[in-house]
């Protein structure tokens, strides 16, 4: 995101404030994580990518669909995230290519980040009951 133009970049990490890369990927909401030298996120629109920390260099992209406001968590070898609608993608986070897991569908809207502890994912879920929205928290893993 960012003003005057939509673009990903990043600041050598030397103390001079000078651009290192930049390029056009518009990531507004969601935050970026790097893992190995890489640099993963969801784009807004419901695109993965990877790129090279280095370089900025597109590795790999790949459509999970949606539109995201929550950002991507990584969890061992694999990346979680949730779109608006409340579906969760887990991809691998590996430079070699684009590989989806799983789909899971939380069945209602999150905007939050989930938050991992242990062996679960806690995941703050929306609904609409009576024309009010409603909010809960809902947990995925093993007891």
């Amino acid at each position: 995101g960012g003003y005057p133009k939509n673009h990903l970049s990043a600041v050598k990490a030397d103390g001079s404030g000078k651009i290192a890369w930049e390029n056009g990927a518009r990531v507004y909401v969601p935050s970026m994580l790097v893992r190995d030298g890489y640099l993963y996120s969801v784009l807004d629109a419901g695109v993965a990518m990877c790129w090279k920390c280095d370089t900025g260099k597109e590795v790999w992209k790949g459509r999970l669909g949606g539109t995201f406001s929550a950002s991507p968590v990584l969890v061992g070898e694999h990346l979680f995230a949730t779109n608006e609608a409340g579906q969760t993608f887990i991809f691998k986070a590996t430079p070699e290519a684009f590989e989806l897991v799983a789909e899971n569908s939380l069945g209602g809207e999150v905007f939050a980040t989930p938050t991992i502890c242990g062996s679960r994912i806690y995941f703050r879920v929306a609904n609409q009951v009576d024309g009010q929205r409603h909010e809960e928290l809902k947990c995925v893993g093993q007891p």
